[in-house]
């Protein structure tokens, strides 16, 4: 790259793609990497942190509704980035939801499933709010929506004084 008299680069009409490779450190062979967006954790817990507070009502619905809402959010995540769906990817995403919403009815003897469909709702929107986070930070967040409301019925709710009893059987 050359300058001008006065040290200056010259307008950037003139110069030569080799020369704005040089001031970038790539090459003409380097592959262009995707940028993503960080993860934004404060939405994550606070989602995550809402699903524990609603799971108490479910039962033990909470779990499957989770998976519904990350399939259905994947999903929706999967078409905001602009990535076509893979032929396997809508089967397996059928299933988890198939299954997904019959144990949400099972584990929350029906009445409990339904008060899931808050988790459903929460679960998609976590999974929107990560759609441009790196694969990683979406795996993050994901692992944050099971271990959260964990954490809440086995530490949170016991130092609050709440207790849950969960009878199975006559």
């Amino acid at each position: 790259m050359t300058y001008d008299a006065a040290g200056r680069l010259p307008d950037v009409r003139s110069w030569r793609t080799g020369d704005i490779f040089g001031m970038t450190g790539q090459t003409a062979t380097t592959p262009m990497t995707t940028a993503f967006a960080p993860l934004r954790w404060g939405v994550h817990l606070l989602v995550a942190a809402s699903i524990g507070i609603v799971s108490p009502f479910t039962g033990f619905a909470w779990p499957f509704a989770i998976v519904v809402g990350m399939a259905m959010g994947s999903a929706n995540a999967r078409r905001l980035r602009g990535q076509p769906d893979v032929a396997g990817d809508g089967l397996m995403r059928g299933l988890a939801i198939v299954f997904g919403v019959l144990g949400m009815l099972f584990f929350g003897v029906i009445i409990g499933g339904l008060v899931a469909i808050v988790v459903v709702i929460l679960a998609s929107f976590s999974e929107k709010a990560a759609a441009y986070a790196s694969p990683t930070d979406r795996g993050v967040a994901r692992i944050l929506l099971f271990i959260v409301p964990i954490v809440m019925w086995f530490i949170v709710f016991p130092l609050l004084g709440v207790n849950v009893n969960v009878r199975i059987g006559g």
